[in-house]
């Protein structure tokens, strides 16, 4: 294996500035030097899916755990930044780069294009915290960007054996930990390597391709039903008129959420909000969002007494109102992962069996889904009233449900999937569930990319996998589920006399917990990390259990042990 790679001291360890960065060097395998303490180590890792770089950063004083970290989904096409920005794919490691062919379509010729940097956690104030309790750090960026699953294991195997031959002195044990795809990908490497990985910490999981392209596609079918007929959605022409096809369904998507307040009525004819949370609460999306709670009424609607007065539209008056505004947010990284990342998945599973620009690549198929039943019992009870408060047409909901199910079985209205396509993507890298080392999950309650229904479908795999296995030889179970909160008495905060909340007070309120993609306080990320690490250290079930104990005791984490995040919704299973 070649190794490029180059050494930078680090004065002191904190969230600290790199210096003294020394020249690159090539070296074989079998010259492996120790990455010294108060260092940080960078080089590429090359394999069969192309060169990989990594990055090591030692603490001062090491307590001989290594936590491999492996970063989340980056789009791998470049981003107008009139899309980029609203949808927050313009920080991180996404870049701004100049791509002169937008300019005539989005008004500018600045672009985002996601890099391959490796990252050893999940932000610089965590890394900071860890290396200060003595864990040495290491990530990997991976060959290729997208749903770069396979690309992602390969770089986290790799870096696990560079360390292994001597990259680290005095390791006790390698943890590997990962955020959204990449706790796909640290999973996967954790049951494909027992013997390597002491333990994984998955957050924010996902439950495999299928799950996440499903989820998408039930918002962008609603959508090209009930708001945009003009939208694509799947089965993109392949190449760069595919991509500016994505493009325009983006973009479409964004403008009309952008414009919701003073549209209220689609182009299809339907009420806006509504139809729009008939598609999140379908696709098992969040019904909160960092502004919204779902709960909070406006103050101001005592006074004011109607919703006229507001001047109308969901201000919002009441907390169903608060519900539908709060969905008009979440949808939009639905619709991200759902037009681009499935035009970046076309065009993988094209290359990877070489199917021809006239024969359709669409990796899911939802020709016989009855979308009436994917809305639960609970969830019309729960938001019957809002999804009818309209007077654009007569009893909305049931319309609007009825109107999605008419084209159920039509193989123009709705998007056949292509057999080869689905079983390649079905065939990349992904966990099957099989229970080997411990293993931490933990979920936002209410994420807008990856539903916390898939983080319990984990769970449930592993636990249903070790009860399957030898009771003489298994040993004791170590997993957990824990699932953040926002704060119970709500966070959606009004200005005194205004008549919309204010997003700076309730995002403030919310203090980053509980709500949105893979987002936690530090201090809960913080000891996540300690709670895997004392359960992979645990010799007796006592022990497991004050390691739960020890995460429970979080603030903001859910501390009722029966709690289950709604379940995953199934829409093969309606047909």
């Amino acid at each position: 294996m070649k190794i490029t790679f180059m050494r930078r001291g680090v004065a002191a360890v904190a969230a600290a500035s790199l210096i003294t960065i020394g020249a690159p060097v090539v070296a074989s395998a079998s010259a492996v030097e120790a990455c010294a303490p108060g260092t940080v180590c960078e080089g590429a890792l090359s394999g069969s899916l192309g060169d990989a770089p990594f990055k090591i950063q030692m603490p001062e004083k090491f307590n001989g755990t290594v936590l491999v970290y492996s970063h989340g989904y980056r789009v791998s096409t470049p981003i107008p930044a009139a899309l980029a920005v609203p949808l927050g794919l313009n920080t991180g490691a996404y870049k701004p780069i100049s791509y002169p062919a937008f300019a005539p379509s989005f008004g500018s010729s600045v672009a985002y294009q996601a890099s391959n940097e490796a990252d050893i956690a999940p932000t610089p104030v965590v890394a900071a915290n860890l290396l200060a309790q003595g864990y040495a750090l290491a990530g990997s960026g991976y060959a290729r960007q997208g749903w770069a699953a396979n690309e992602g294991v390969e770089a986290g195997e790799n870096l696990i054996g560079y360390i292994n031959s001597g990259a680290i002195a005095d390791k006790k044990k390698v943890m590997v930990w990962g955020n959204s795809l990449g706790a796909l990908v640290s999973e996967t490497i954790a049951e494909d390597n027992p013997g390597k990985v002491a333990g994984v910490l998955a957050s924010c999981n996902t439950a495999g391709p299928m799950e996440a392209f499903e989820t998408a596609m039930t918002v962008l079918q609603t959508w090209k039903t009930l708001i945009a007929p003009n939208l694509k959605v799947a089965n993109y022409t392949a190449g760069a008129v595919g991509y500016s096809e994505a493009l325009g369904d983006l973009a479409t998507v964004v403008t009309l959420l952008g414009g919701a307040a003073t549209n209220p009525v689609t182009p299809a004819g339907y009420p806006f909000a509504q139809a729009n949370l008939l598609a999140g609460l379908l696709a098992g999306l969040p019904t909160k969002s960092s502004v919204y709670d779902g709960q909070t009424q406006n103050p101001a609607f005592a006074s004011l007494g109607t919703l006229a007065a507001l001047g109308g539209g969901f201000q919002p008056a009441s907390a169903g109102g608060s519900t539908a505004v709060a969905m008009l947010q979440n949808v939009g990284a639905a619709a991200a992962l759902g037009i681009l990342g499935r035009y970046e998945m076309e065009m993988k599973v094209r290359k990877i069996g070489q199917i021809p620009p006239n024969e359709s690549a669409n990796v899911t198929d939802n020709v016989n889904v009855r979308y009436s039943k994917l809305l639960s019992p609970e969830q019309r009870g729960e938001f019957g009233d809002t999804l009818n408060a309209t007077t654009v047409i007569s009893n909305p909901l049931n319309t609007m449900l009825g109107v999605l199910d008419s084209t159920r079985g039509s193989k123009t209205a709705r998007f056949p999937g292509s057999p080869k396509a689905m079983a390649i993507m079905m065939g990349l890298a992904a966990p099957k569930g099989t229970y080997k080392v411990p293993t931490l999950l933990i979920a936002t309650t209410y994420d807008t990319v990856t539903p916390a229904g898939n983080t319990s479908a984990y769970m449930n795999k592993l636990t249903a996998s070790y009860a399957k296995q030898n009771k003489n030889t298994r040993g004791m179970f170590k997993a957990a589920e824990f699932y953040t909160i926002p704060p119970a008495d709500g966070y959606t905060k009004f200005a005194p006399g205004a008549k919309a909340p204010s997003a700076a007070l309730s995002v403030a309120a919310l203090g980053n917990s509980g709500v949105g993609h893979c987002i936690y306080t530090p201090e809960q990320t913080l000891k996540a990390v300690v709670a895997l690490n004392k359960m992979v250290n645990a010799k007796t079930a006592k022990k497991v259990l004050a390691a739960k104990r020890f995460l429970y005791s979080t603030p903001g984490v859910n501390k009722d042990r029966l709690f289950q995040p709604d379940a995953l919704k199934q829409p093969t299973k309606t047909t």
